[in-house]
């Protein structure tokens, strides 16, 4: 067998399984990637956490951002915007706790510049479940069409008009709540979660076995060349 074959098969088997390697680290990171949606989606399947235990009086709130919660208190219509850069626009109605605090509520969607009125809140005390968020980042306006109240939920940027003590995040109905009301289903964004860092640990192995295996082709090729010359 020729020398110049040798050092081919040598390069060769050593592309072939790094080629191999690098399909399975895509497949684990895929993997990792898939594990996170799947923690998102399972804390948002809670059982609803009592909204009122998750936060202290002096406001510091527990792990329950992108779990659903439950809470009992009245809307506040004269506390209501609409939040958005695009359409949907989210309604967002603040309501008032039983026990004196409030949180904003985002009750559904409507479509941007919509002519017709934004349906009322329903009136009296309400038992109300929906998935606890975080203040949104803040979103620039582009584009000349109509435009929302304001373009996230920023609690901090509520707190200077609405009343205190407002809690430091939102809730967002479900869709079938928000159709009761006369409204669309909001747009919900759950929080990016970790995931499972051992899907992550693999793919990373996977792609240093690869370069590896293309390291040791080339050292393999060299050494028959040397042998060779010998």
């Amino acid at each position: 067998m020729s020398l110049r074959l040798q050092q081919g098969l040598a390069l060769g088997a050593g592309l072939v399984v790094a080629a191999v390697m690098m399909w399975l680290g895509v497949w684990q990171m895929s993997s990792y990637e898939e594990s996170t949606r799947d923690v998102s989606a399972e804390r948002a399947a809670e059982a609803p956490t009592p909204l009122a235990e998750a936060v202290a009086a002096d406001g510091e709130v527990q792990d329950i951002y992108g779990k659903r919660v439950s809470f009992t208190g009245r809307y506040l219509p004269e506390y209501e915007a609409t939040v958005g850069t695009s359409s949907p626009w989210r309604v967002l109605t603040l309501m008032q706790l039983d026990d004196g605090r409030h949180i904003a509520v985002v009750r559904g969607a409507i479509d941007a510049g919509a002519d017709e009125a934004v349906p009322a809140p329903p009136t009296g005390r309400q038992d109300v479940e929906g998935v606890f968020l975080a203040p949104d980042f803040p979103e620039d306006v582009s584009g000349d069409g109509p435009t929302a109240d304001h373009t996230s939920v920023r609690i901090q940027e509520l707190a200077q008009e609405w009343p205190s003590p407002l809690i430091a995040g939102y809730v967002t109905l479900p869709a079938a709540e928000a159709a009761a009301q006369g409204l669309g289903e909001a747009p919900l964004v759950l929080p990016a979660a970790e995931g499972s860092p051992t899907h992550r640990g693999y793919a990373l192995q996977w792609w240093v076995f690869a370069a590896g295996a293309v390291a040791f082709g080339v050292y393999t090729a060299r050494q028959l060349g040397r042998e060779q010359r010998r």
